[in-house]
């Protein structure tokens, strides 16, 4: 049965080939069998199915609208990817639509429905779940995705995000040889990629360094203020832990937020470079994750994979560093 509006998929289930194919044909590809290309052609005027027309428009050197999905509006590492899409958005002449999921399932939905309805051309995207997260609205529609600092697992689509497993084992090396030997982590939710990521690379690089790590060494918050708060003053009222390594900025100024003042609290390696890490006492120091690289990259993705809807997926990993400031510093070390 075709929907109201036909679908690549519509069209796809009709011809009996697959979307990719589809896309092929569409977009004027010359290495489809000729058999292949007119059934699909066929199927195109019997579903009733009409191609996207921005996404052609911007294969054709023409204007655009593209859109960026993200989970959080305050998080300043997400404003930062929107900011520098922007940017470049504006230097191809292409507007920007930005809509946020506040991190729930239902939000995204109605979000990706919302954006199929304008037609937009592609969709850069931050997804809310590496396993939930159902891209079919947009993917059935013909819009490109590329998603961007998470992956959905089974995902057939591009990703640019961090090396996180790197990161975490950064971290460890760096807070072992500053003589640390209590680690803890601070990670978010089981099911989210990223930080779990950051702590399971944190935790088998202090291993790989010959430090036993207990199921202590591992504490989880919700992404938010307030979990990193309540999780540092727990340590810090257990009295064990020497160092700790927190995957994300929001718990991670919670977790500052416990330990200001406090005389013997554990060393504090927090994640991301925002403003307040430079300016508050002891100063902070973090992962610095490539925010202007991973936005720049996405972004040139994103045109790839519109221009070349048959191009294979794949993944951009860019890798983080160490920024040191005081908060790692064993007491009575000079500032470098």
């Amino acid at each position: 049965m075709v929907s109201a509006r036909p679908t690549i998929m519509d069209v796809a289930r009709t011809a009996g080939v697959s979307s990719a194919t589809v896309s092929r044909v569409i977009n004027g590809a010359t290495t489809v069998d000729k058999e292949l290309s007119r059934r699909v052609q066929a199927a195109v005027r019997s579903t009733g199915y009409v191609p996207n027309a921005l996404g052609r428009s911007l294969r054709r050197g023409g204007t655009s609208q593209i859109a960026v999905v993200a989970p959080d509006a305050e998080n300043p590492y997400f404003t930062q990817i929107i900011s520098e899409v922007e940017r470049i958005a504006r230097d191809q002449n292409h507007s920007v639509t930005v809509a946020h999921t506040e991190d729930d399932l239902a939000v995204e939905q109605a979000c990706f429905a919302q954006l199929v309805s304008r037609r937009v051309s592609g969709v850069l995207l931050v997804p809310v779940d590496g396993v939930r997260t159902d891209l079919r609205p947009l993917t059935d529609a013909g819009i490109p995705v590329v998603l961007v600092d998470r992956g959905i697992d089974g995902a057939d689509t591009d990703v640019v995000a961090t090396d996180n497993l790197d990161a975490g084992r950064q971290a460890a090396r760096h807070l072992h040889e500053r003589g640390f030997r209590a680690p803890v982590v601070i990670a978010g939710p089981a099911a989210l990629r990223t930080t779990e990521d950051r702590a399971d690379g944190f935790l088998a690089a202090w291993r790989d360094l010959g430090v036993e790590t207990g199921p202590t060494a591992l504490r989880r918050g919700d992404l938010h203020l307030e979990s990193g708060r309540a999780v540092m003053e727990e340590l810090l009222a257990e009295g064990l832990a020497d160092c700790v390594y927190v995957t994300n900025n929001r718990m991670s100024a919670g977790a500052f937020e416990a330990i200001r003042g406090v005389e013997g609290a554990p060393a504090l390696l927090a994640t991301d470079d925002d403003l307040w890490t430079r300016l508050v006492t002891p100063s902070v120091s973090v992962i610095h994750q490539a925010v202007r690289a991973t936005s720049r990259a996405a972004a040139r993705k994103l045109a790839q994979r519109m221009a070349s809807p048959d191009e294979e997926p794949s993944i951009t990993l860019l890798r983080s560093r160490i920024i040191e400031r005081e908060s790692t510093r064993p007491a009575g070390d000079p500032a470098p």
